[in-house]
């Protein structure tokens, strides 16, 4: 079944007649990614560094849920307010604000003195970065012809894997080797202060628009998507019990896989970052492929029915070799799902603040579920001293994928 909007089809439809695509938008982007890629590196690398903590902090099993907890939690409180609000606004000038606190959240974990003040600063730090993230969605639509929305969608999601690989991979093996994980926050942070700068002296509006904030006078409330479109709570609600399970790995699954296989911290996070590479293939694949064949579809349903089956063999395995091939195949599955996922909203000629508050529910209702399962976790893990027994019981979360997938109207160029 057809299901298309004609609510904003003159803007992609002109694109797409004049079929010429401005090249500055690559450079837009690259700004844009590169912010990217140090923003994933900083959510990321608390997993590989509770560990660490533990010695330096005392941070309990808790304290680590809590933690996990905070950037999840941050994420689900402010997705859907800012794709409502802040999207009303210039969207360079808010990239620059948050970009800019960013930074100073990243140089408060530097000094940080115990653990609440990294929780804090944590919280904060995502809060703006989901802000900075929901301004950067509405840059697709206004700087690309709709034939690219799938691969730029990739490449989105592929750059912040790269980021996620260099934050479980590369992390403890920097720290160790600076001996001080202060320094490797305070680095990061004013490297974001950096970026506000390139950001605000090279951004510029493509010729002949207007800007988002003038050109949204006549949409309205632009959450009222959600209701008038209401396959957009399938595409949100789908990945809401993968990310029960992501959020619980993300976290715990260094820590479990330490104890299990008697590994150290630096291979713990080697590991993980077979996860980031098998992330950044999924994700850099799903979108051209979705696009060439013409469906969206298969590529959500078909990771609901593999996605548990691979995260419950990995936490009963006990050999390091197929652990990693696991993750490797846990990574493909799971980020293969959000380039595509992205992509139907814009396939519906929304317009972009309408996009923006549709990717907002996802990113409201991701975080919360991931807050959840590693709360579950971590609470499960403080009164049994079982990790294994948390992992497992989250492990068949992923299954919304498949419910949600069947149900989702096609909305790819080879609707039957």
């Amino acid at each position: 079944m057809a299901h298309r909007s004609t609510e904003h089809p003159s803007e992609n439809d002109r694109k797409d007649a004049l079929d010429k695509q401005p090249g500055y938008a690559w450079v837009i982007m690259s700004m844009l990614w590169s912010m990217d890629i140090i923003n994933v590196i900083i959510f990321s690398s608390v997993g590989v560094l509770i560990p660490i903590w533990r010695e330096d902090l005392g941070v309990t099993p808790l304290q680590a849920g809590l933690l996990g907890s905070a950037g999840f939690l941050g994420f689900g409180l402010m997705a859907l307010p800012s794709s409502i609000w802040l999207t009303r606004y210039n969207p360079a000038i808010v990239t620059f604000v948050c970009v800019s606190f960013m930074g100073v959240a990243s140089l408060l974990h530097s000094i940080a003195t115990n653990v609440y003040i990294i929780i804090a600063a944590r919280f904060i730090f995502v809060l703006m970065s989901v802000s900075r993230i929901q301004m950067q969605v509405l840059f697709i639509p206004l700087w690309f012809v709709s034939r690219l929305y799938a691969t730029v969608n990739s490449l989105d999601f592929t750059v912040r894997h790269v980021g996620q690989t260099v934050g479980f991979a590369l992390v403890p093996l920097v720290v160790i080797a600076l001996g001080n994980w202060r320094i490797f926050y305070a680095v990061l942070g004013i490297s974001l202060l950096i970026l506000a700068i390139i950001w605000i002296v090279f951004q510029k509006r493509p010729e002949g628009q207007s800007g988002i904030e003038d050109a949204s006078a006549n949409i309205g409330n632009p959450i009222r998507v959600l209701i008038t479109h209401k396959s957009l709570w399938l595409v949100s609600f789908a990945q809401s019990g993968a990310a029960i399970t992501f959020g619980a790995m993300l976290t715990f699954y260094p820590s479990f896989v330490i104890d299990r296989l008697g590994i150290s911290v630096a291979t713990a996070g080697m590991m993980m970052g077979v996860f980031s590479i098998g992330s950044i293939f999924g994700s850099m694949v799903s979108g051209p492929m979705s696009q060439f064949i013409g469906l969206r579809k298969p590529f959500v349903w078909l990771p609901g029915i593999l996605l548990p089956i691979s995260y419950f063999v990995l936490i009963q395995s006990q050999s390091f070799m197929l652990s990693c091939v696991l993750l490797f195949l846990a990574g493909v599955l799971a980020m293969a799902v959000p380039p595509v996922l992205a992509t139907i909203p814009l396939d519906m000629r929304l317009h972009p603040r309408q996009v923006a508050v549709s990717l907002g529910l996802t990113r409201t209702l991701f975080p919360v579920s991931a807050t959840l399962g590693t709360m579950f976790v971590g609470i499960v893990q403080q009164n049994t001293e079982s990790l294994l027994l948390g992992l497992a019981i989250v492990s068949p979360m992923p299954i919304t994928l498949f419910l949600c997938g069947i149900m989702l109207p096609e909305t790819g160029k080879n609707i039957s």
